[in-house]
């Protein structure tokens, strides 16, 4: 692995952790630019940020878009949280059963493994 993934993988860690610590502002201040780069994972993550309204106002058109121009990247998490996007729902986006299952398997056959998320 090159520096610079080493490097962008210690970012997504310090963006992940500040979500979990609900420090919006610093995720969203490391994040944006990572995205914009086009990192795969920061793609996804901002999309569940717009999803679950972390930081920014819910907003499922572009939650959708973002997980799904991350899935395109091979972002198998992206996969996931869109299939719960469709499970449960938010403004402008219906449940979805369906939908829902497709993604989440397609996270299985990206690679996700269920019991890394626990």
């Amino acid at each position: 692995m090159s520096t610079n993934q080493d490097d962008i993988k210690k970012a997504i860690e310090i963006v992940s952790q500040a979500f979990s610590d609900k420090d919006y502002g610093t995720a969203l201040m490391l994040l944006k630019p990572l995205a914009d780069a086009g990192v795969a994972e920061a793609i996804g993550m901002l999309g569940l940020a717009y999803h679950r309204g972390a930081g920014v106002k819910p907003d499922g058109i572009k939650a959708v878009e973002l997980l799904e121009k991350a899935i395109e990247m091979g972002d198998a998490l992206a996969a996931y949280n869109l299939g719960l996007l469709y499970q449960q729902g938010m403004v402008d986006i219906e449940i979805n059963t369906e939908l829902s299952r497709h993604f989440f398997q397609l996270a299985e056959k990206m690679g996700l493994q269920t019991n890394e998320l626990d």
